[in-house]
């Protein structure tokens, strides 16, 4: 068998790989929402203590924007983990920008709750909190993965061909990050 036929055998089933994982991911994430929509409508009071306490820092909006904007940018870097242009220490041009858009906003979204948890106000202390925890803590999560995947993708010496296909696959990921993202501040700061 040659090598062309191979190489495209392992293309296909690493597409549908990812297409299966995020499949999942889409399943899991849409279970906690859906949870989180049945508690909330269920429910007479819904308090927001997260609405309230960086916002003094950073307005909400802004806080909002902030790590949107970094997903986004996260989004339109990793397809450039195709290798294109000059190298910088070893990794392609440009993807480095992936991991500290990742960062940023992992960073973000743990300076939050870390705040929230110097005011007492953790999980365990109502039913909306613990919906923020789980809600923002699960994108924070599938960010960093995604982060580390993005480092590892453009630290691994493979193909030009190989390196694009991973960047494209990626690509997929950070956009289903986004969205994910945009959900969970339509859920929990705009209803």
């Amino acid at each position: 068998m040659s090598t062309i036929a191979l190489s495209d055998r392992q293309g296909r089933a690493a597409s549908a790989g990812m297409w299966l994982f995020i499949a999942s991911i889409v399943m899991f994430y849409g279970a906690l929402f859906s949870g989180y929509v049945l508690l909330r409508a269920g429910s007479p009071v819904w308090e927001t203590p997260w609405r309230t306490g960086p916002a003094a820092e950073w307005p909400i909006a802004v806080d909002h924007w902030f790590r949107t904007m970094w997903l986004g940018f996260a989004v339109m870097q990793s397809r450039r983990l195709a290798g294109e242009g000059v190298a910088i220490a070893g990794l392609p041009r440009f993807s480095w920008l992936v991991g500290l858009a990742g960062t940023a906003f992992v960073w973000r979204c743990v300076y939050i709750a870390g705040w929230l948890a110097s005011q007492g106000l953790v999980p365990a202390m109502s039913v909306p909190l613990a919906c923020w925890y789980v809600l923002t803590g699960t994108v924070a999560l599938l960010v960093a993965g995604g982060t580390i995947a993005a480092v590892w993708v453009a630290l691994e010496r493979v193909p030009a061909a190989q390196r694009a296909r991973r960047g494209a696959m990626l690509q997929r990921y950070w956009l289903l990050m986004l969205v994910l993202w945009l959900t969970t501040v339509g859920g929990l700061y705009l209803v």
